[in-house]
């Protein structure tokens, strides 16, 4: 399955997760949640904040160009953005914090990579690698965007508006 078809399918369970709290039906148990937030990290947040019409909207936005339909660049922005914070969250507990982590040498930064690509389906480099040791603000959703900056050319405040319009942050 492509990424645009799974990023359509993680909207038409937002959806569905959405729909069933607004007909008073049970929180479903946390292991739905996890699943998500694993596949999709900071999908929880768009649970949370996005309008029921824009999850629905984004959904059949997807559908359409995983089938072959126009791809727009916030699509592109957000498999990038959930891919790059799948592989900050796997290189979180790896890396020494701030300085140290910073200084961390060029094999064990390379190596350290390598294996967050591969953990996240998505190519980093030693210096996102160094980034997460030590984030922007100590935010990590902060080198993700400064990642997606570098790598779209887009300013990273503009791609966080499109993609979390109604964040809290």
């Amino acid at each position: 399955m492509t990424s645009l078809a799974r990023l359509a399918y993680k909207y038409e369970r937002l959806g569905a997760l959405r729909r069933a709290r607004e007909r008073g039906e049970p929180v479903p148990p946390p292991p739905v949640f996890k699943a998500l937030a694993r596949e999709f990290p900071g999908c929880l947040n768009e649970l949370d904040t996005l309008p029921l019409e824009d999850v629905d909207a984004r959904a059949l936005a997807l559908g359409r160009a995983a089938g072959g339909g126009p791809v727009e660049p916030w699509m592109e922005w957000l498999a990038a953005y959930h891919g790059l914070l799948r592989a900050a969250l796997r290189l979180k507990p790896r890396v020494g914090r701030g300085a140290a982590g910073a200084a961390l040498d060029g094999e064990q930064a390379d190596r350290l990579a390598r294996e967050a690509s591969d953990h996240a389906g998505a190519e980093v480099d030693s210096a996102f690698v160094r980034a997460v040791a030590a984030p922007p603000g100590g935010r990590l959703n902060a080198a993700v965007f400064a990642a997606l900056e570098a790598r779209f050319g887009v300013p990273a405040a503009e791609i966080k508006r499109a993609l979390f319009p109604r964040s809290r942050r």
